[in-house]
């Protein structure tokens, strides 16, 4: 059986015809690109990221794609939409992760209930851009039409899924990384919450588990991606729950190190325990948790290539960066630093910048793309840290991501020898069929 596998990420969509056994049969991928706006505003247009899905399906295998009998896929999240009850968007755009819009409101969650309040039910402090809430918050104070023309609130799991069946859901992962929701018992929408900040709980879906099918595939959107309508959908998630399935992992102690447009870490846990310093946020699986955390990666790579080495090819570039390392590896030195905080940092509740420490007449641009490379490491190993203080970790960490090559693989292996790193590939796209197969057996 052949299923149809949609990977929603930060700056692209990628699609995979995927076999029974887990291999993938044919893949496609289009980009999109995000509007930057006044006021830390980042948002992607519904068009654009339909306009890349489409072109993206009609990529792949004709032939294979008219065998599909199950379609499943996962998004990149926080990804907030506000939709009235036909399903169109209240609020023109899907507002993303990036955004930051909602830091002032952060302080107003900590003066109405109290930081630690209210980490004790969503697992996470108020972090602008770590969940929803303070999001909510926003527009509450700021746009209230657009909560009062809402008829359900939800992250681009519930877009998705209703453009593809008609049927509403938010999926298990997405509730908790709405903040409104009981993480760290993993229960229902927070009625301490709702009502403290004063958000009506209708505005929210049921909860459905990841790779549940629920819906079929609805002729305008079959017509769209050249496909059959009345295929079953499951029920799609978060990228990175759906990463850890694709990589073996579904016990608690297992990692996953994700090196792509951002460079995030995601812990299984049994222990629901919350921390100022990471986010708590369900797994795709009942009775666990995720331990996580996100720095920049790929992005703050090519921000580094567009400012200081723009007269190289990209290929010219990553042999450089692959020069560099080995020159790191070799000294084991570089007297420069960096703080790495290009895109604000999500565990802060602190507007944060970059900055590069230690820079001299001597220094050299390679010195300073080394500490860049260090520093999203002291964050990734940091987490894990922490989270060794509240689970037995495994030794292995299952690592996947476009940023990856050879030499980053041993930068990362040289600085912390006590772990040993498995490569794995297509971890989302092969997690969200390893979850329907999951659903499809009963479990």
């Amino acid at each position: 059986m052949y299923y149809l596998s949609i990977d929603f990420g930060t700056s692209a969509v990628k699609t995979s015809i995927v076999d029974d056994s887990l291999q993938v049969k044919s893949w496609s991928k289009a980009e999109y690109r995000y509007l930057i706006l006044p006021g830390e505003k980042y948002e992607l247009k519904e068009a654009d990221l339909m306009t890349a899905l489409v072109d993206a399906v009609r990529g792949l295998d004709d032939r294979l794609l008219s065998q599909v009998k199950v379609i499943c896929y996962d998004t990149f999240s926080p990804s907030v939409v506000f939709m009235d009850r036909d399903g169109a968007l209240v609020y023109p755009n899907i507002i993303t992760h990036l955004d930051r819009r909602s830091r002032k409101q952060s302080d107003d969650i900590d003066r109405i209930i109290g930081k630690e309040a209210y980490r004790n039910i969503s697992g996470i402090y108020p972090f602008a851009g770590g969940c929803s809430a303070m999001t909510l918050l926003w527009f509450l104070q700021n746009q209230p039409e657009v909560l009062e023309k809402s008829y359900y609130i939800g992250h681009l799991t519930t877009l998705i899924h209703k453009r593809f069946t008609g049927l509403w859901m938010v999926d298990f992962v997405n509730s908790s990384m709405l903040g409104l929701y009981e993480t760290t018992t993993q229960g229902t929408w927070s009625e301490v919450l709702l009502k403290e900040l004063q958000i009506e709980r209708r505005l929210f879906p049921d909860i459905y588990y990841p790779g549940t099918m629920y819906g079929v595939l609805q002729k305008e959107m079959a017509d769209l991606l050249g496909m059959k309508e009345g295929i079953p959908v499951c029920v799609g998630t978060n990228d990175v729950a759906a990463a850890q399935m694709g990589a073996g992992n579904n016990k608690a102690g297992q990692i996953m190190n994700t090196a792509g447009s951002s460079e995030m870490v995601s812990i299984l846990t049994d222990k629901p325990i919350t921390d100022a310093k990471y986010y708590l946020r369900n797994s795709a699986l009942p009775g666990l948790w995720q331990i996580y955390a996100t720095t920049c990666g790929g992005f703050g790579i090519q921000w580094f290539y567009e400012q200081f080495c723009n007269e190289m090819t990209l290929d010219e570039f990553y042999r450089y960066e692959d020069g560099e390392i080995q020159k790191y590896l070799t000294t084991g030195r570089n007297d420069v630093s960096f703080t790495p905080f290009l895109s604000g940092d999500r565990q802060s509740l602190a507007k944060k910048t970059a900055s590069w420490m230690g820079l001299s007449l001597a220094s050299t641009r390679g010195e300073m793309l080394v500490s860049l490379l260090v520093a999203i490491q002291d964050v990734i190993y940091g987490t894990i840290d922490k989270a060794a203080r509240v689970q037995e970790l495994d030794n292995v960490i299952k690592i996947t991501g476009g940023m990856l090559t050879p030499m980053y693989l041993r930068l990362k292996t040289q600085l912390h020898p006590e772990y040993e790193l498995t490569l794995v590939d297509d971890c989302p796209i092969l997690g969200n069929v390893a979850l329907a197969k999951f659903r499809q057996e009963g479990k």
